[in-house]
C-alpha cells in the first residue's frame, strides 16, 4: 500500500510509518506488547531472531512462529519442572497478572491458567480466580473448563478456600454459568464459616445483576431475610445490603420492628462502613410513638461520639430525621449535632471540613444562631485551602450577631492584606454583606472601609469600591465619610484593571455627583478614553453617569456628554451602548423633565437584597448527609439513576452501525443495544453522558446508516485528512489493549473500515480508519492512538458534517463498548 505524507500537528499518519491491515512494513522487527519487555527470569530462554523466508515477504506484526513474552509465559505455564516447583508455578502466575495489570492482552494463556488453578497453594488459587474472573465473558467457552475446579473448591475443608472460590465463581459473568453458581452460592449461605456466609451473600448480588430471574426462583430474598438473625455481625450487615439492592425496584428492603430494632441495638458491632449504611437504610423506619423515638435517640446518642466521620454524619441524619415533626425538641436536637459537626470540621482533612461546612450551612437556614458562639472555630487557617477559607467566610457571614460582630470583621480585616488577592477580596465582601445584613453595625463597618482604602494596595481599593456600592445602596446617608476621598480613589482605579471597580467609581460619581466637586472633571478623563474602553458593562455606567451629572450641572457636563453621544452613536463594536445612547439622545431632545425623570428620579433605599433570599429547598434538608448538601440542589436536579443501579439504559444513537449488510455480528450488537434500552430507557439505570459526546441522544431521531461498502483510497484519504480540522476528540480506558484482528473485526461488524495501522512504536498503536453515510455519502476519519502502558485510547474524528461528529462518536465506542471499554 502507498505511504502516506506526514500531516504536523493534526496528528495524521506519517509516511513510511504504516501498513496494510495486520501486515508489518518490509524487513521491520516486530516490536514487544507493551513496549520495553519486562526483565525474563532466570528459567526463561530468549526469544531467537526472527526469520524471514525473502527479502520481499512481509512478516505479520502477531505470528505464530514469533515467541513474544506472552509465548515464553505458555511455555513456562506448561513446562513440567515448573508445574513441580510451588515456588516458580506461582511466579509464572505473578508474572501472567502482572502482565494482565499493564494492559497486555494474555488471553491466550487461557487454558494453561484454568490448568494452574487446580494447586493447594492459596496465593496462587487467588492470582489464576483474579485472572478468570478478567477473562470469563471474552472465553465464556473456555471458562467452563474452570468450573469443575470451582466446585471441587467450594466443598474444600479450609473455609478460606471455599470463600474465595465461591467469590470467583459468582464473579464470572457469565450468564450460562449461573446454573453451575446455584448450588454452591445455597450452600455457602449454610455454611458454618461466617467468612463464606457473608461472601455468599454478596454473591447473591453479583448472580442478580447476571440473571435476576434465578435469585427470585431461588427464593434468595426469602433467604436472606431469614439471615438476619445470623449471630455475625458482618453476616447482617451484608444481608442488609444485598436486600436493599436486591429489592432496590421494589423501594428496598422491608423495615420491620423486629429488624429495626435488632439493627439498632447491634450498631456498636457493625463496621464503621456498615454502621453509616445502615444508619442511612433505617431513615426508612417509621417509629410507632414518640417514646419509640426516644429509645432510638439514645441509642444512636453514642454514634455522635464515634471518630468516624461517617457515622456521626449518618447518626446526625437519623437524629435530624426522627424529630423533623418534633418541633420543641427542634432546638436541642441541633445543638446536640453541633459540637460532633464541629470536631469533626476541625480535625478531619480539608476536603472533609468543606463537605461539613455545607452541612453546617443547611442547618443554620433552620437555626441561624446555631454556632453564632462558635464563630472562632469558623476563623481561617493560614494552611488551608481557598475552597475551605471561602465557606468559611460565608459561614461567619451567616453567623454574625450584635455580639460577634466586631469580633468577626476584625478578623476579616486581617484577612484583606492577605497576598491571595482572590481571598482578600472575598472578605472585603464578607465585610459588606454583615453591614447590609446588620444596620446596627453599619456606622462602624463604614469606618472600617475607609481605613481600608488608606491601605496602599490597589486590590483592596477596588474591592473596597465594589463593596461601598452595596453598602450605600441600603444606607445613603453615610456617603458624607466618603465623598472627600473620591478624588484620590478615583486615580487608582482609573488605572487598575478591573473593570468592576472602574463600574463601581461611575456609579458613586452618578449618585452622589453633586456633592463631589471634582466629578465632572474625574468623568471627562474617563470620556476621553472610551474608545479604550473593552468592558460593555463600564461604558453602559458611562452613559447613565454622564446623564446624571448633565442633569444637575449642565453647565459643567454639557460638552462631556455631547463628546460621548457622538463616539457612541458612531461607535456599532457595542451595540447595547449604541442603543442606549440613542435612547438618552432621543430621549434628552424630546423632553429634558421626562429624562429627568426616567435618569435620575428619586429613589428609595434598598432594603433588602435579592441575594438574602436564597433559601434552602425542603428537600435538600431532607437529603441530609448528601451531595445534595454541597451542590445546594435536591438529587432529582443531578442524578438521573434508577434500579439496578449498573445497568446502562442507551437509546439508539443516530448513527446507527448496525443496519444495512452489517452481517451477523452486526445484528447481534443491535439486538443487544435494543435489549439494553428496553431494559433501562429513560432514567433505567442511565448514568449519564461522562465524554459529553451526546451519548444519550433522542431514540426517535432519524438514522443515519454506515455503508458497508464504503472505499477510499490512501490519497484520498490523506488529501482529506489534512485539509480537515478535527471535529472532535474522545478519550477511553480500554479494558486491555486489544489485537490487530480483534480490533479490526469489532470495527468491521459496525461499518467502520481500517485504512491502515501503525506498529507499536515508544509505547503507541495507531490505527487510521473511515467510514461513509449511506444517505447522504459524507465520510467520517478517524486516527486512533491507542497507549499501550496505560491503556487509554484516543480517538480524533475528521468529519465532513462537523455537527455530526459528536454521533458518530456514539456509534464508535458502541462499537468497542463491551468486549474493549
Amino acid at each position: 500500500m502507498a505511504s502516506l505524507a506526514p500531516t504536523g500537528s493534526g496528528g495524521g499518519p506519517r509516511g513510511g510509518e504504516t501498513r496494510t491491515r495486520g501486515v508489518a512494513p518490509r524487513s521491520a522487527v516486530p516490536a514487544r506488547i507493551g513496549g520495553t519487555a519486562p526483565p525474563r527470569s532466570a528459567a526463561s530462554a530468549a526469544p531467537p531472531k526472527p526469520s524471514s523466508s525473502g527479502r520481499g515477504q512481509a512478516t505479520p506484526y502477531f505470528s505464530d512462529n514469533k515467541r513474544s513474552e506472552v509465548n515464553e509465559l505458555r511455555t513456562t505455564l506448561q513446562s513440567i519442572d515448573t508445574q513441580r516447583d510451588v515456588k516458580k508455578y506461582r511466579e509464572a502466575c505473578q508474572k501472567v497478572i502482572s502482565y494482565m495489570t499493564l494492559g497486555i492482552d494474555v488471553s491466550r494463556l487461557f487454558t494453561e491458567m484454568v490448568m494452574a488453578s487446580s494447586t493447594e497453594d492459596l496465593v496462587q488459587k487467588k492470582l489464576v480466580y483474579l485472572y478468570l474472573c478478567n477473562y470469563a465473558e471474552s472465553h465464556a467457552d473456555l471458562t467452563v473448563l474452570a468450573i469443575n475446579t470451582l466446585q471441587k473448591n467450594c466443598r474444600d475443608h479450609n473455609p478460606m478456600i471455599r470463600g474465595l472460590a465461591l467469590r470467583s465463581m459468582c464473579q464470572l459473568r457469565v450468564e450460562n454459568l449461573v446454573e453451575y453458581a446455584l448450588q454452591p452460592l445455597q450452600d455457602g449461605l449454610r455454611d458454618k464459616s461466617p467468612y463464606v456466609r457473608k461472601t455468599a451473600v454478596m454473591g447473591c448480588v453479583k448472580l442478580f445483576y447476571t440473571q435476576q430471574s434465578v435469585i427470585y426462583e431461588c427464593n434468595i430474598p426469602d433467604t436472606l431475610y431469614a439471615m438476619l438473625k445470623d449471630t455475625d455481625p458482618l453476616v447482617v450487615a451484608n444481608c442488609v445490603i444485598a436486600l436493599e439492592e436486591i429489592l432496590a425496584s421494589e423501594g428496598g428492603i422491608v423495615l420491620t420492628r423486629d429488624i429495626a430494632h435488632r439493627l439498632l441495638n447491634m450498631l456498636p458491632e457493625f463496621s464503621a462502613w456498615s454502621q453509616s449504611i445502615l444508619m442511612t437504610i433505617l431513615v426508612r423506619y417509621v417509629p410507632s410513638n414518640e417514646d419509640e423515638i426516644y429509645d432510638i435517640l439514645n441509642v444512636l446518642d453514642d454514634r455522635l461520639k464515634d471518630a468516624n466521620s461517617g457515622v456521626v454524619m449518618a447518626a446526625a441524619k437519623l437524629f435530624l430525621h426522627l424529630t423533623r415533626n418534633m418541633e420543641d425538641m427542634q432546638e436541642d436536637i441541633f445543638e446536640r449535632v453541633k459540637t460532633p459537626l464541629i470536631t469533626q470540621m476541625n480535625s478531619g482533612s480539608s476536603e472533609l471540613a468543606f463537605a461539613i461546612l455545607h452541612h453546617i450551612e443547611i442547618l443554620l437556614s433552620r437555626a441561624p444562631t446555631l454556632v453564632a458562639s462558635e464563630y472562632a472555630s469558623f476563623f481561617c487557617r493560614y494552611n488551608e485551602p481557598n475552597y475551605v477559607k471561602f465557606k468559611k467566610i460565608e459561614i461567619l457571614t451567616l453567623i454574625s450577631t450584635p455580639d460577634n460582630i466586631e469580633a468577626i470583621v476584625e478578623e476579616l480585616a486581617a484577612y484583606i492584606t492577605d497576598v491571595d488577592i482572590e481571598f482578600a477580596q472575598s472578605s472585603l465582601q464578607a465585610v459588606g454583606n454583615i453591614a447590609i445584613k446588620h444596620a446596627e453595625s453599619a456606622d462602624y463597618i463604614m469606618t472600617m472601609l475607609m481605613l481600608f482604602l488608606d491601605l496602599d494596595s490597589s486590590y483592596v481599593t477596588t474591592g473596597t469600591l465594589v463593596v461601598l456600592v452595596d453598602v450605600l445602596r441600603k444606607y445613603p446617608e453615610l456617603s458624607e465619610q466618603f465623598v472627600d476621598r473620591i478624588g484620590p480613589v478615583a486615580a487608582a482605579v482609573m488605572k487598575s484593571n478591573e473593570p468592576d471597580a472602574r463600574a463601581a467609581l461611575l456609579w458613586l460619581l452618578g449618585e452622589f455627583g453633586e456633592e463631589v466637586e471634582d466629578a465632572p472633571y474625574i468623568l471627562e478623563k474617563m470620556v476621553d478614553k472610551i474608545e479604550e474602553e473593552p468592558s460593555s458593562a463600564v461604558r453602559l455606567q458611562i452613559l447613565t453617569t454622564s446623564m446624571k451629572l448633565f442633569l444637575i450641572r449642565a453647565p459643567e457636563c454639557q460638552k462631556t456628554l455631547g463628546t460621548l453621544f457622538e463616539k457612541m452613536i458612531e461607535d456599532d463594536s457595542h451595540m447595547d451602548v449604541h442603543d442606549r445612547a440613542l435612547l438618552y439622545y432621543r430621549l434628552l431632545k424630546s423632553n429634558v423633565e421626562d429624562a429627568r425623570r426616567v435618569i435620575a428620579g428619586p429613589k428609595e433605599p434598598v432594603a433588602d437584597f435579592a441575594e438574602q433570599h436564597a433559601v434552602v429547598l425542603e428537600k435538600v434538608f431532607e437529603e441530609f448527609n448528601s451531595l445534595s448538601c454541597v451542590y445546594g440542589a435536591p438529587a432529582e436536579t443531578f442524578v438521573d439513576q434508577q434500579p439496578p443501579y449498573n445497568t446502562v439504559g442507551l437509546a439508539r444513537p443516530r448513527f446507527s452501525s448496525f443496519g444495512g449488510s452489517g452481517g451477523q455480528a452486526a445484528a447481534a450488537r443491535a439486538a443487544a443495544v435494543a435489549r439494553a434500552a428496553s431494559a433501562g430507557g429513560r432514567g433505567g439505570g442511565q448514568i449519564g453522558n461522562l465524554l459529553d459526546v451526546g451519548a444519550f441522544t433522542d431514540a426517535g431521531s432519524a438514522e443515519h446508516d454506515l455503508s458497508a461498502a464504503a472505499s477510499m483510497t490512501p490519497q484520498a484519504f490523506e488529501q482529506k485528512w489534512t485539509s480537515s480540522e478535527i471535529s472532535l476528540q474522545i478519550k477511553d480506558l480500554l479494558q486491555s489493549v486489544p489485537s490487530t484482528e480483534d480490533f479490526e473485526g469489532l470495527m468491521t461488524s459496525a461499518n467502520i473500515k481500517t485504512l491502515a495501522m501503525m506498529p507499536p512504536q515508544n509505547g503507541l498503536l495507531k490505527y487510521f480508519l473511515y467510514a461513509q453515510e449511506i444517505a447522504s455519502g459524507n465520510f467520517h476519519l478517524i486516527e486512533v492512538v491507542v497507549e499501550i502502558p496505560t491503556r487509554c485510547l484516543t480517538a480524533s474524528f475528521k468529519c465532513d458534517e462537523p455537527n455530526d461528529a459528536p454521533d458518530f462518536a456514539v456509534a464508535f465506542r458502541s462499537a468497542l463498548s463491551g468486549s474493549m471499554l
